[in-house]
């Protein structure tokens, strides 16, 4: 996907699948995607909370 095609086709997530469950690979994958994102000052303090348990979300 290039960036014409990410800016035209994005779009906003009202509604969620409560059973969806991702694997740790996807979410290391979204978090190594998150990182390489700019951050004021490339002062680069990510800090991430993953948070599996229903009851807990």
């Amino acid at each position: 996907m290039n960036v014409t095609e990410a800016i035209v086709e994005r779009r906003s997530i009202k509604a969620y699948d409560p059973d969806h469950r991702m694997t740790d690979q996807e979410i290391a994958k979204l978090m190594s995607l998150a990182m390489l994102s700019p951050t004021a000052f490339n002062i680069q303090n990510w800090r991430f909370v993953v948070v599996t348990d229903p009851v807990l979300r």
